[in-house]
């Protein structure tokens, strides 16, 4: 029996979202096909973040321990795990770390590594993969006949499952530490700009270069606070120096799904576009009725963001004061 193994990226103890969009992926084709579904992860974790793997459709949990992160170390565990428990497939999540260990897993494998995945199709006894291309306006299909494949999904692609009800066995492994490493981590410096998570967050406020003057910019910031909500930006608003790069999304920046997006300023260039399309719910605002972004949004309201954003404000105090 050919199975799927996904690697499950871990922040804060915790797998992180997208983890958890891949894990539900490769469960479902594990179902498709009469196979299992394992997770790996190299830390302990709660039983309440465990469920949730579970929840995602886990057969079996391998648990490899370690301290802290090695590219090098961590490719060869999903090496060994994957050639231990015979997998067909092996997925990683899309972060700046899986991007890091898919070519370097697939190199070790003499395989094939597909990045940015971001549906998958099934043709008789064929699997389709699909990935974008020229900022998501060209999509590519590819049928890979090699195992195992190494699939690097891309955030939002996939729904988080809860509801697959793997059994999730926790399986221990003691694999040898790499020690011959090319690169050490000998300490991580955590920023105040690398705290900003978006991949994760429900909401996301997404500033414009329309809304980043000194007028604007702190009514964007105000919007967000109310709403508990991470502010990123697009590419003019990061290279001004408004936002920090970490703040950035789109093509050269981060890949998210948030239940609400709401751009403010935005023209919808289809660079920032790649990178939020598949939020669940899409408010713009622009005083330009031609911006792009009228084209995605579920909702779009034309005018100056120094006159709606107060009004917007408001009500969204109103309706958490009565909630």
């Amino acid at each position: 029996m050919k199975n799927i193994l996904t690697y499950i990226e871990i922040k804060d103890g915790a797998p992180i979202k997208l983890s958890l969009e891949a894990l539900s992926k490769a469960s479902e084709i594990a179902v498709e096909k009469g196979n299992k579904s394992l997770a790996l992860i190299t830390e302990e974790l709660k039983d309440d973040e465990l469920n949730k793997l579970r929840g995602a459709g886990a057969s079996d949990i391998v648990v490899v321990k370690r301290d802290a992160y090695n590219m090098e170390d961590f490719s060869n565990i999903i090496v060994e795990v994957a050639g231990k428990y015979d997998c067909e497939d092996i997925f990683i999540p899309g972060t700046l770390d899986g991007k890091d260990l898919a070519p370097n897993v697939a190199a070790s494998l003499d395989t094939v590594s597909l990045t940015n995945v971001m549906d998958i199709k099934f043709e008789g006894e064929d699997i389709i993969f699909v990935t974008p291309s020229y900022g998501a306006t060209v999509l590519t299909e590819s049928k890979i006949n090699k195992v195992p494949r190494i699939i690097v999904v891309r955030a939002g692609s996939f729904d988080k499952r809860d509801d697959l009800k793997g059994a999730g066995n926790l399986v221990e492994e003691n694999i040898e530490e790499v020690k011959d490493l090319k690169a050490i981590i000998r300490d991580v410096v955590t920023s105040a700009a690398a705290e900003i998570n978006l991949e994760d967050a429900p909401v996301i406020v997404t500033c414009g270069r329309g809304a980043s003057s000194d007028e604007i910019f702190p009514l964007v910031k105000e919007l967000a606070d109310v709403f508990g909500a991470p502010i990123s930006g697009t590419r003019p608003v990061i290279d001004d120096g408004v936002l920090p790069k970490a703040s950035q999304i789109g093509q050269s920046g981060k890949i998210v799904s948030p239940a609400l997006y709401i751009g403010c300023g935005v023209s919808g260039a289809v660079q920032h576009i790649s990178g939020m399309e598949n939020s669940g719910f899409i408010l713009a605002i622009n005083k330009d009725e031609d911006a792009p972004i009228f084209n995605l949004s579920d909702v779009g309201i034309v005018g100056d963001c120094k006159v709606i954003l107060p009004l917007l404000i408001e009500e969204v105090r109103k309706i958490k004061a009565n909630a």
